[in-house]
């Protein structure tokens, strides 16, 4: 009995299975499936945004790299120069005229009638020398000039006498050329006393010290009862013409060529705070100082009144005229090995280096006379690494409107004439 039942038993397993255990395993198997599924596409979204959210940083990172390294600039266009330029320039006043007054004689200063500050007139007498050593000395040579005519007075009549006895075989020929000899000789003297007499007698004359021209006394460097020697290195007076007065200021080489005689210009004192006195250009060195490189401008300004001294300090405004011409900012300045240069900006926004050529510099701004056109987007405070082809970020509201003039403006570049 036993031993059927354990025949039995594995033909009992071997059935097979009932139509709800296959239904169980089949949800089971599907579960896993849509597991499987549902793992995958969670999988891949995570994986999309993943590389979604990196290339969008990356983009991100990419346009703030491109716009680091993009240069943002300011630009501005070149201004039409006037015809007339304005100029600043320091001066120093100085007499028209202006001369030492020395003693031409020797003696002793007897008086002397103005002192500085004076208006004097020409021919005024300043002072008056005491001179008894050549008061001598012109009445000796007066003396000898008398003794010396009374003398050629007598050899003329002889050789008058002595010409008529010749005449009438009276006397040898050797006797009247004798006559004629002492005749020239005593004439001779006679010059020569007269020639001392003319020198002391100037001598005299200049103990009178006059004024040579109209003007004042600057300076007195004399008194009375002081020893005044001919010819010495000290004056003893000095007189200057202050009216009109002449103003010299150095032009600089570059504005040299535009300096016109007869040009107004307005000189100011800060002894006279808010007037201005009207000059004129009257005349120029016409050579250029190497040391200084300049030109040397005389400005003559009235002074009827007298109320401006020579040797103050006068700032001068200058007019000069130019040719026409395009003026820059100082500061869009580049200094290259090829010489002064702008930086340009393209349609393109890239910056193109162009050498240009400098007229007047008039502080602020910069006469350009060759290189660029009036509607060129210049540049403002270009960094030195400013370079051939960089790419720029224009700054400003009107970058847009100064692109647009460049590209459709034809104008030819003002050239230096």
């Amino acid at each position: 009995m036993d031993g059927s039942i354990l025949e039995a038993e594995p033909e009992k397993s071997a059935q097979p299975k009932s139509p709800p255990d296959q239904r169980a395993n089949a949800r089971r198997s599907g579960v896993i499936k849509l597991v499987i599924v549902v793992s995958l596409a969670v999988f891949a979204a995570l994986a999309f945004i993943g590389i979604t959210s990196r290339s969008a940083s990356t983009t991100a990172l990419q346009d703030q790299t491109n716009q680091a390294a993009e240069l943002t600039v300011a630009v501005v266009t070149p201004e039409k120069a006037p015809a007339t330029v304005s100029v600043d320039l320091p001066g120093q006043t100085q007499p028209y005229t202006e001369a030492p007054i020395f003693a031409q004689t020797t003696g002793y200063l007897k008086k002397w009638d103005f002192d500085i500050g004076a208006r004097v007139k020409a021919g005024d007498i300043l002072a008056e020398i005491d001179t008894p050593q050549v008061d001598q000395d012109l009445n000796q040579a007066k003396a000898n000039l008398r003794q010396a005519q009374a003398a050629l007075d007598l050899s003329l009549v002889t050789f008058k006498r002595d010409r008529d006895l010749l005449e009438r075989k009276v006397i040898a020929q050797q006797d009247f050329d004798t006559a004629s000899s002492d005749l020239h000789s005593k004439e001779a003297t006679v010059n020569a006393n007269a020639a001392a007499v003319s020198r002391l007698q100037a001598l005299e004359d200049f103990k009178i010290v006059k004024a040579p021209f109209d003007g004042i006394v600057t300076r007195r460097n004399t008194d009375i009862g002081q020893i005044v020697n001919s010819g010495s290195g000290t004056p003893l007076f000095d007189v200057a013409q202050v009216s009109p007065l002449r103003i010299y200021v150095n032009v600089p080489e570059t504005m040299a060529g535009y300096v016109r005689l007869g040009g107004p210009a307005n000189v100011t004192f800060n002894e006279f705070p808010g007037q201005k006195f009207s000059g004129q250009v009257v005349r120029t060195a016409q050579a250029i100082e190497p040391a200084s490189r300049t030109l040397l401008t005389e400005i003559d300004v009235a002074n009827d009144s007298g109320q401006l001294f020579p040797g103050a300090y006068s700032p001068v405004h200058l007019e000069t005229e130019g040719p026409t011409s395009l003026l820059v900012p100082a500061s869009s300045l580049l200094f290259r090995s090829e010489g002064a240069s702008l930086g340009i900006i393209g349609s393109d926004n890239r910056v193109h280096i162009k050498k240009v050529k400098i007229g007047r510099d008039l502080g602020g701004k910069l006469e350009i006379v060759d290189g660029i056109l009036p509607t060129d987007r210049i540049v403002l405070n270009p960094v030195d690494s400013l370079a051939e082809g960089t790419l720029v970020h224009v700054q400003g509201a009107n970058a847009k409107e100064s692109q647009r003039l460049s590209e459709t403006t034809t104008t030819k570049p003002i050239s230096g004439g």
